[in-house]
């Protein structure tokens, strides 16, 4: 099933690959697979989870080691609970935001980091002034979701409407959302775990044939898991805008058309708009216009947890390997270092145009 409503995440999603058993791609979704159900958001946290329950073939990496301290921390009952609740416990949240979520919103605002991820936002706007990414809303995606019974009752109830999980009565509706959220009220903190939103993806539902969908307003959520992560293996003053400058990088993508052109083969599809994401978001992040950081640094907080790549190269999901994600991060950072005069910008088009012939290098790493 295709849809042409766009999505990218830890991703994103945006997520972004981290090397997970059979990754959902996170492009747009004209040339990405539909899970059983059609996602509208791939999820790497739960595909991590399940990842760590059953390992496979393709790891481990940074953020399966992060998971599994995660896992570990559990009791017994919580991890039992986790595995039978497992959609809604690392959907909700996420499918609260892409559907409810308004940046007015209190219940959406950011707050770690937020004045962090404002500012990444604000100089990303000035950054790609060739393209019109000006009604994108900025906002975050939390746990306590879980706590909030009429949440998930609406939430669970907008997803099987728009064909995300499989079909549910609104009797099974109500009796899911009441055992998860007075579970979440008796553990106390279980609901900030940071597996419920380690996640952060791009979303335009521009073109989409479900009018519903289509009038959803672009959108940049980030979880506060991914944050926290980021916060713990000790990246947190670069990670949060490498990951807001590969996500912003998807939506200068859709308004490029990016995602309509390219290899017709899926996987391929989405390993070139990932690796062209990654690519943008190091350029805008160590050009002297955008952030200026330093690009050890960001190339680090690219490859080494975000964007890490994955094994499964006929997946319609696969992101790129690794290696190739460092050296698509390290051909943006080159071009950035490479302006003359060093204020220089490239239009965005231009900057894409030179990736994909760059590509076939970066790929077989020649």
């Amino acid at each position: 099933m295709k849809r042409t409503s766009r999505i990218a995440l830890a991703s994103a999603t945006a997520v972004l690959s981290f090397g997970l058993i059979n990754p959902v791609a996170t492009a747009t979704a004209d040339h990405a697979p539909a899970t059983s159900q059609g996602e509208l958001v791939e999820n790497r946290a739960k595909a991590a989870f399940r990842g760590a329950v059953a390992p496979s073939e393709c790891g481990p990496t940074l953020l399966d080691a992060y998971v599994d301290q995660l896992i570990e921390g559990m009791t017994a009952e919580q991890l039992s609970f986790v595995v039978a609740h497992q959609d809604t416990l690392f959907d909700v949240p996420t499918y609260d935001a892409l559907f409810f979520g308004t940046t007015g919103d209190a219940d959406y605002a950011l707050d770690s980091h937020a004045r962090q991820l404002q500012n990444a936002f604000r100089d990303l706007t000035r950054f790609w002034t060739d393209v019109d990414t000006g009604e994108i809303q900025l906002m975050a995606m939390r746990g306590d979701a879980l706590l909030d019974r009429e949440r998930i009752v609406k939430t669970l109830t907008a997803m099987v409407e728009f064909g995300v999980i499989a079909p549910m009565t609104a009797a099974e509706i109500e009796e899911e959302a009441q055992v998860v959220s007075a579970f979440m009220r008796e553990e106390r903190t279980f609901h900030d775990n940071p597996l419920w939103t380690l996640n952060a993806f791009a979303f335009s539902g521009e073109g989409d044939p479900d009018p519903a969908i289509e009038a959803l307003p672009d959108k940049l959520v980030f979880g506060d898991g991914i944050i926290e992560a980021y916060d713990a293996i000790g990246l947190g003053d670069v990670g949060p805008r490498v990951i807001m400058a590969h996500e912003y990088a998807h939506h200068v993508q859709y308004e490029l058309g990016s995602f309509d052109s390219g290899p017709a083969d899926p996987s391929e599809a989405t390993r070139r708009t990932e690796l062209m994401a990654d690519a943008m978001a190091t350029y805008s992040a160590t050009h002297k216009k955008g952030f200026t950081l330093n690009k050890k640094r960001v190339v680090e907080a690219m490859v080494s947890f975000y964007t890490v790549g994955d094994c499964s190269f006929t997946s319609p999901g696969h992101h790129g390997t690794p290696l190739q994600r460092q050296r698509a991060s390290a051909w943006g950072a080159d071009l950035a270092s490479s302006a003359r005069p060093a204020s220089r910008v490239l239009p965005a088009k231009t900057v894409a145009d030179q990736f994909d012939a760059a590509l076939p290098g970066i790929i077989a790493g020649t």
